[in-house]
């Protein structure tokens, strides 16, 4: 009595290896777009990019155009909200900030992980500066107001 029930469906190695070879393997190509796009010259995704990005931070707007992130444009629409956009604005840099190394890894073309933290500790620098400029020019001229009020009062 021959059954086919109880036939083996592989009879030897060499049939398996031609039947291995006759498997197709259909790729979803969006995801593998989606799997790879942190590569840089064939290699993975760096782990030592996640961190906080301060020129993002400080430079929000200026700092998004120049990378290719677009969306900081965002920033502008927020400080522009009455009462609570500057609150806003301010959430939105620290997102900015997080987010940062993520965006500019993503829409630009690097050569290296170190290229890209050396360009972007840059940006950090001219960030602070920035801040500290501001930070004097708005002191002065707050003084010079108080001054102001104080020579039209009498004092």
């Amino acid at each position: 009595m021959s059954d086919d029930r109880y036939r083996p469906h592989i009879q030897n190695a060499n049939e398996a290896r031609q039947k291995a070879s006759q498997l197709q393997f259909f790729y979803d190509k969006e995801k593998l777009q989606k799997e790879n796009r942190y590569r840089v010259k064939g290699q993975a995704f760096p782990k030592t990019i996640n961190g906080t990005n301060w020129g993002a931070f400080f430079l929000t707007p200026i700092w998004g155009l120049c990378n290719n992130t677009p969306i900081t444009a965002v920033w502008f629409i927020l400080v522009l909200v009455p009462t609570i956009g500057p609150v806003m604005a301010f959430a939105f840099s620290v997102y900015c900030a997080m987010k940062g190394n993520e965006w500019v890894w993503e829409n630009n073309n690097w050569q290296s992980i170190e290229e890209m933290h050396y360009v972007q500790r840059k940006w950090a620098i001219a960030g602070i500066i920035f801040e500290i400029v501001a930070f004097v020019v708005i002191f002065a001229l707050f003084m010079h107001g108080l001054n102001s009020i104080q020579k039209s009062i009498g004092f």
